[in-house]
């Protein structure tokens, strides 16, 4: 999660130049590829990017990128001095929505919307819609009291979206400055990253996955670090490949990093869809995913679906006392296990709750991360291993 790796996204190679690093970690633990064309399994997506300066400013203030302000993911560019129509109330909103295809916006026209405090459904859609409909005639500043939170982009909008924390806005100034420059990739080419320890077992076979990839860079300012999610999931991953390359596992273990899960847990299902082995063949899979607090415990996504393995897991932590709570989930499709469960694979979705809240914003440190709980995790997972 260092600055060096771009947030493990797609400028600057920054999802590349991590898978990479994780394949020579599998080598020098001496984890074997998966497939004998190496280590990496190659898919391909589109996505937007923003790897050129990203400069923002209100009236005379220059805004903070990640700080002050993110992009919509799905933003695309916008240059020049924009003159704000600034729109603070649903009623106001609602009646320049009615107007807005007659009037036709000028050019250096920005919408500004405040926006709703409420969580009430139908509020909320009409300001999103709204949003939505005015980004395809000039740029959008969405103004929001709550927490700025990233993401990565599969497409790209006529204009951009800007969202801005509410303590930045300054209510007075007329005009807003702008330099974003998006570069939307067809096709990218990343990878999952594949290998196998093999067990005493060889007709037995467990995963344990993790996905690398973050949200990369916005602008050449803001990177997002992704150190709980999911350097700290790399992290368990590698800790385990090193424990049982040198303690042989009574059954085969396969190391699965994916890439892609921001984007869509594109990594996870492509695998799923071209496999390199049977999938019916995988006795479990655990799937790390934020692993770095865990004071409050941990969350099981599909314990309520599979619930033998479940009452395995809570019957080991009873015993050993590791961690202060197992808290059951259903299914969901939050990370790289779905598409696998989804096919009839055994899989949990393991998290840690408690301590820090950062997330997918440019805070998620490892200065940050405690990381509490993680040597009782190992140890909990390692039991389980032996037991599923």
């Amino acid at each position: 999660c260092s600055e060096k790796y771009h947030g493990r996204g797609y400028v600057n190679d920054g999802h590349k130049m991590a898978a990479e690093f994780i394949a020579d970690e599998f080598k020098k633990l001496g984890v074997t590829p998966l497939s004998s064309s190496g280590y990496f399994q190659e898919f391909s997506f589109d996505v937007n990017t923003f790897p050129s300066e990203m400069d923002v400013k209100i009236g005379e203030k220059n805004l903070a990128p990640g700080i002050d302000f993110i992009v919509d993911p799905n933003s695309g560019s916008a240059e020049g001095r924009y003159e704000i129509h600034y729109l603070k109330t649903l009623e106001e909103v609602e009646a320049f929505k009615a107007n807005f295809k007659t009037t036709k916006p000028k050019k250096a026209f920005i919408t500004a919307i405040l926006a709703p405090s409420t969580n009430q459904i139908d509020t909320v859609a009409t300001y999103r819609d709204f949003k939505m409909m005015a980004v395809n005639y000039g740029p959008v500043l969405w103004i929001t009291d709550k927490k700025l939170t990233y993401s990565v982009g599969d497409e790209a909008y006529p204009f951009p979206i800007i969202e801005l924390k509410k303590s930045a806005f300054d209510s007075t100034a007329n005009e807003l400055t702008l330099d974003i420059k998006n570069k939307f990739i067809t096709q990218l080419v990343s990878q999952n990253v594949l290998g196998m320890v093999k067990g005493k077992n060889s007709k037995k076979t467990i995963v344990l996955s993790a996905h690398y990839d973050h949200l990369g860079q916005m602008g050449k300012e803001a990177y997002f670090p992704g150190a709980n999610d999911n350097a700290s999931g790399v992290a368990m991953l590698l800790s385990l490949a090193n424990y049982y390359s040198e303690n042989q596992p009574a059954c085969n273990l396969v190391f699965m990093a994916f890439g892609g899960e921001e984007a869509g847990l594109l990594g996870s299902k492509h695998y799923v869809n071209n496999p390199l082995f049977p999938l019916k063949d995988i006795h479990f899979l655990l799937n790390l995913d934020i692993m770095g607090t865990g004071e409050e415990g941990i969350t099981v996504v599909n314990g309520a679906v599979f619930t033998k393995q479940f009452a395995k897991l809570t019957k080991i932590n009873t015993k050993k006392k590791y961690l202060a709570k197992i808290k059951v989930r259903g299914k969901a499709a939050n990370s790289d296990h779905y598409f696998f469960s989804e096919k009839g694979v055994p899989a949990f979705f393991v998290y840690t709750m408690g301590g820090v809240s950062y997330y997918h914003d440019v805070y998620d440190k490892s200065t940050t991360l405690p990381l509490n709980e993680f040597d009782a995790l190992f140890l909990l997972f390692r039991d389980f291993i032996k037991k599923v």
